[in-house]
C-alpha cells in the first residue's frame, strides 16, 4: 500500500509532532522537502503556513507547530481516504488489568 499522506517542512518541530502523531496512529506517510515533486498516489499534503506557497497540491493541510497535531492528522486522514463522515463505527473495550480501546470506523 502506497502513502496517501505526505508531510512537508523543514521545521524540525512540525515534522516531529507530525511523524509521531502519524506513527501513533499507525498511518503511512511520505516524507517531502517543500518544493519536492509529490507522487500521484499522495492524496494530502501536511505542511506548514510558511512552506505552504512551495508546495504544489489540491489538498493541503497547514500545521500551526504549536498546536497538538492530532486535529490536523484526523483532518489529513479523512481527506486522504475520502471521508467527510464514517457510516459505522466499532468501538472495543478491553476491560482488563490493563484497559484497552479499539477504534474501528468503516473497517479501518
Amino acid at each position: 500500500m502506497k502513502a496517501k499522506i505526505a508531510v512537508a517542512t523543514v521545521s524540525g518541530k512540525a515534522y516531529y509532532k507530525l511523524v509521531n502523531g502519524l506513527k501513533e496512529r499507525g498511518l503511512l506517510f511520505l516524507s517531502l522537502v517543500p518544493g519536492e515533486t509529490i507522487p500521484s498516489t499522495v492524496k494530502v499534503v501536511v505542511t506548514t503556513e510558511k512552506e505552504k506557497p512551495l508546495i504544489e497540491h489540491p489538498n493541503l493541510i497547514v500545521f500551526n507547530e504549536d498546536e497538538d497535531p492530532k486535529n490536523v492528522i484526523n483532518g489529513a486522514f479523512r481527506m486522504a481516504w475520502g471521508k467527510d463522515v464514517y457510516r459505522e463505527v466499532t468501538v472495543g473495550v478491553d476491560p482488563g488489568k490493563t484497559f484497552g480501546v479499539a477504534v474501528l470506523c468503516d473497517g479501518n
